[in-house]
């Protein structure tokens, strides 16, 4: 037998046709499933039955590669025409998208944590600007015709604790409070020899105070201020009545009497928080301002501690610190710092302080600062501070965070608002909206190449893309700190090879 013939004989025979019949089957099977993912992946729909059959048997008889059917199909009009309604405007980088979107939709600019999970979602093709702008429309719609079906900003009762990734209940601030001795240990602050300043007597802070129905708590304010360790010989206390109908004035003159350095001023009519602050501002005669409210609580050293900051750093604009929360008004401040429930805020940077009002409470700033900056915007009733701090910070104002926890904030429970759409949560949003553009930087927003050629620019180094690893979410950043980290290396290396060059 001839190799020609025992070669004919194995073809031919019935276990060979039997593994060709096998191996085809396999290829129709494996063709049929490539062909319907396809299907669903490009077009979006099911196949027709015929379609299917025909590619499947182009595949297995006609000598069409897989490859060339995924290049048709993914090729075709209908492929592409649903890619272009999928990625509307793909001209636009995912960042000036979504910032867009947000501000048309719901009147607010994207949080800096949307905008980078966002652009990565629609990077991995988890989510399209098409189904983006649908969310967002339907949210404002919401809003717009079923505020009910909105969900409340937080529980009653319960707020959420500045710099932790928690909340505080009342209940759970009470159980702390019932642990705690009726006679805590005093809380004292640590005096620094290096931070001491000039004690000549003379008016330094100016604490502002804009009273409304104080009544409840203007005697232990009163007692509170007036005890701080540099009150008597380097403060004044600037009460700004706001047209009051409690009579809180008899108070305050009992303690006028005592300390001539506590000035009063009625206004003729109802006005405003931040209206009553620029009167304090105008009157005040201290290079340094801090606002004092009325059911809040400063330990003694409060004032003596942020002059420290301000008078030893002449570049520090703004010293603010950590806070313990109180659900007593009238509780003792040792008290409320045994009971030891802490913010944890974050040093102040543009973008956190668009995120949150960090120096809210009980900072202290330079007066000049309105010189530059300008006034609180009266035409706010909650977040005028905000606004005014955002206004510091385009202005590269510097903000200096205390870690000593020297004030106590008083959250009044029956204050507490469940509403997603307060005075508080609106006016947030809108000077957010005001500053946010000026703040956030293009190169967050804009397209690779641009981000890649400004980071060039800046640090002389020239990244990949495989460097900058796009694939993560936060890759803009990692990229940042890549780049650092390779000018760093090369400012070492610098100096070595210049004085090898001059030894020889």
């Amino acid at each position: 037998m001839t190799v020609a013939q025992l070669v004919e004989t194995i073809a031919g025979s019935q276990e060979a046709a039997t593994l060709r019949e096998q191996a085809i089957a396999r290829d129709k099977a494996d063709a049929d499933r490539v062909v319907r993912s396809l299907y669903e992946a490009a077009l979006h729909r099911a196949p027709p039955e015929h379609q299917v059959q025909a590619w499947v048997d182009q595949c297995t008889h006609g000598g069409t590669t897989i490859a060339q059917v995924v290049e048709t199909i993914a090729g075709s009009e209908e492929a592409i025409h649903l890619r272009e309604q999928r990625n509307l405007v793909p001209e636009v980088p995912n960042g000036e998208f979504v910032q867009f979107s947000y501000l048309t939709a719901l009147g607010r600019l994207p949080a800096l944590s949307e905008v980078v999970t966002l652009d990565h979602q629609m990077r991995s093709g988890t989510v399209t600007r098409a189904r983006l702008v649908l969310h967002l429309f339907a949210h404002r719609a919401i809003a717009q015709f079923l505020p009910d079906r909105l969900p409340t900003e937080h529980e009653p009762d319960v707020i959420a604790m500045m710099g932790w990734d928690r909340s505080l209940s009342v209940k759970e601030w009470k159980k702390k409070a019932s642990e705690v001795s009726n006679h805590p240990e005093p809380c004292h602050g640590k005096a620094y020899e290096a931070l001491r300043f000039d004690r000549q007597p003379r008016i330094l802070v100016s604490a502002i105070a804009s009273m409304y129905r104080g009544g409840d708590f203007i005697e232990q304010f009163l007692e509170n201020i007036t005890s701080q360790t540099i009150f008597s010989e380097h403060c004044e206390l600037i009460i700004v009545d706001a047209d009051s109908p409690e009579n809180e004035f008899a108070m305050i003159e009992r303690y006028m009497k005592r300390f001539p350095n506590i000035v009063y001023h009625r206004a003729a009519t109802r006005i405003g928080i931040y209206e009553a602050w620029n009167v304090g501002v105008r009157m005040a005669r201290g290079k340094y301002l801090t606002n004092a409210n009325m059911d809040d609580l400063r330990r003694v050293d409060s004032f003596e501690r942020q002059v420290e900051i301000l008078e030893k750093f002449p570049f520090v604009d703004v010293t603010y610190q950590e806070f313990f929360y109180s659900f007593e008004g009238h509780a003792p401040f040792d008290f409320s710092a045994a009971v030891g429930a802490k913010s944890l805020l974050p040093v102040v940077t543009p973008y956190n302080l668009l995120a949150s009002n960090s120096p809210h409470n009980a900072p202290m700033w330079r007066r000049a600062l309105h010189d530059d900056v300008g006034m609180f915007d009266e035409s706010y009733r909650s977040a005028g501070d905000h606004d005014f701090w955002l206004r510091c910070i385009v202005r590269n104002k510097v903000f200096y965070k205390c870690n000593d926890p020297h004030v106590v904030y008083f959250v009044n429970p029956e204050g507490l608002s469940t509403n997603a759409n307060t005075h508080g949560v609106v006016e947030g949003q809108r000077t957010v909206k005001i500053h946010g553009e000026k703040i956030i930087s293009k190169h967050l927003l804009g397209p690779d190449a641009d981000f890649f050629l400004a980071l060039k620019d800046a640090s002389g180094v020239q990244l990949v893309a495989d460097e900058a690893d796009q694939d993560s979410a936060h890759w803009r950043y990692h990229a940042t700190q890549a780049a650092l980290r390779k000018y760093s290396a090369a400012s070492r290396i610098r100096p070595l090879e210049e004085a090898h060059v001059l030894s020889h």
